[in-house]
């Protein structure tokens, strides 16, 4: 159906005035607001042609001076797209052939003149077509010459390979430049003569999905000379000249991984460098202290322990205040020990090792600090397995890790909470060992603090109240009984250290280094 009003430019080829006059009757009652123009000669026409633009030619098949072939012949010849239509009242069926063959695009009787605007609504759409075709193909063709100047002139080698063939199809100057192989040798090959034989299996495996070969991956490459090279590749499926096909940008990274891997043996070895002198100066700082600290404590001590064995003497057996004197001597001794330990930490030494009850040396270190506790509001619960292994060890090193732990536990609770402590049987690296853990409910560590806690010097305590020094005590004792220790906290959860000791074996002892 035409819409009314719509506009038609009508080229109309024609001698008789009244026959124009009655296609313009025709086509007026049709709904088409006509620009209408007539001529009747080859050089009427083809000044008209080129005057303005057209949307139809209505064209009698015989004038005097001129006739539809030639109409035809000269619409051909400048080389114009517009919908030719014969209209002549005398042409017959052969003559009506021969025009269409000639170019005509459709012919009506003058007589019947009813498929007019339907044959010229018709023949707009086609021609309408046919641009929008021209149009494609031509940028089609713009894209093809773009996208080929940037294959060829692309500095990196690039190449299209058939996909289920894998040979080359088309390969770019920087290809042909950076691998040695000429533009013959490359279309006689496949993609697989440039790998490796050790890598074409990978290949092969790689290719099966189709979509496999849309990913980026670094893959070797064989160059003539022999040499191989490490290549990150980019592939895109393509239509090439109705082959399904691959298209490969291929960016040769062999010296950027070489760099890399000399940068980061640098970096590891920098890093290594760092630590051993960060904790030498550390080590160095702490011999230095220790020595201080060792002049500064074992005077006072030997001072006491003289005082006390005083008192012994003096005190009969079964008078009440020895067992205080006593519980005295022992905590100097250890006191004694303790200055030892701190001495001999960056640097190992002769351990006295025995057959210890850790339920036991736990509750005798509790009850060294019983008081403390108390009076800080902190409940302690006990929860031992019965019965319970024994383990080798250094009892005054181990009673000196409980003694850390439990302080630490006290220092993270100052408003008061509860300690657990916990002692089962466990399994270490396939044999029997006790775990210990100390439970605490008190204001945690944060994850930020926490791989930092093992170093020596690291505190979270206010300044004067600690000197770092208790973990990295604590680890070492533990690792020096071939145990191990691990510590899980979350800020305002509490904390729980838990550490795994090997069992005594046998009855024997258990090989401590």
């Amino acid at each position: 159906m035409i819409s009314m009003g719509k506009t038609l430019r009508v080229l109309n080829v024609e001698d008789s005035q009244q026959d124009t006059a009655l296609l313009v009757r025709h086509l007026e009652r049709a709904g088409y607001d006509l620009i209408l123009d007539r001529v009747d000669t080859a050089e009427t026409m083809k000044a008209a042609l080129a005057s303005r633009d057209w949307d139809v030619i209505l064209c009698d098949y015989s004038m005097p001076q001129f006739n539809a072939l030639e109409a035809v012949a000269l619409v051909k010849e400048i080389n114009l797209d517009i919908p030719l239509i014969i209209i002549s009242g005398t042409v017959g069926e052969e003559v009506a052939v021969e025009a269409m063959r000639s170019g005509a695009h459709d012919y009506l009787m003058k007589g019947s003149l009813i498929r007019l605007a339907p044959t010229i609504e018709r023949e707009l759409q086609e021609s309408e077509n046919r641009r929008a075709r021209r149009r494609a193909e031509d940028d089609l063709l713009t894209s093809e010459r773009k996208y080929r100047l940037l294959f060829d002139q692309n500095p990196l080698p690039m190449w299209v390979f058939d996909r289920e063939t894998l040979r080359f199809l088309a390969i770019n100057e920087a290809a042909i430049a950076h691998y040695g192989f000429s533009r013959e040798e490359f279309l006689a090959m496949t993609i697989k003569d440039v790998r490796p034989p050790e890598d074409i299996p990978t290949l092969e495996h790689a290719l099966r999905p189709v979509a496999g070969l849309d990913a980026a991956g670094i893959w070797k490459h064989r160059k003539k000379d022999g040499s191989v090279i490490n290549v990150q590749i980019t592939s895109h499926p393509i239509d090439f000249s109705g082959c399904p096909s691959e298209l490969v940008l291929a960016n040769d990274i062999t010296e950027q991984l070489r760099a890399e891997d000399a940068l980061r043996t640098k970096n590891d070895e920098l890093t290594a460098m760092t630590q051993q002198l960060w904790q030498a100066s550390k080590l160095a700082t702490m011999g230095e202290l220790s020595a201080s600290i060792a002049h500064e404590l074992n005077n006072p001590l030997a001072t006491v322990a003289l005082r006390v064995e005083n008192l012994l003497m003096q005190t009969g057996k079964d008078d009440q205040q020895r067992r205080s004197l006593e519980i005295i001597t022992q905590e100097v001794d250890r006191m004694a020990t303790l200055v030892d330990n701190l001495l001999q930490f960056s640097r190992r030494s002769h351990r006295q090792v025995s057959t210890v009850d850790v339920p036991e040396e736990i509750v005798k270190s509790i009850e060294f600090v019983h008081y403390h506790l108390r009076s800080r509001k902190i409940e302690v619960v006990r929860e031992f397995n019965d019965p319970m292994p024994t383990i080798q060890a250094d009892r005054q090193q181990l009673r000196q890790l409980f003694l850390n732990l439990v302080t630490n536990a006290s220092d993270a609770m100052p408003d008061g909470g509860k300690l657990t402590v916990r002692a089962a049987l466990t399994k270490l690296e396939g044999t029997d060992a006790v775990a210990v853990e100390f439970a605490d409910t008190g204001e945690g560590i944060s994850a930020e603090n926490l791989e930092k806690i093992w170093e020596p010097f690291f505190t979270t305590k206010e300044e004067g109240k600690g000197t770092g020094l208790g973990l990295a005590i604590c680890r070492r004792i533990v690792e020096e009984h071939g145990g191990t220790i691990d510590v899980e906290s979350h800020g305002g959860a509490g904390t729980t250290v838990r550490m795994v000791f090997p069992a005594t074996a046998n009855g024997s002892l258990v090989n401590l280094q």
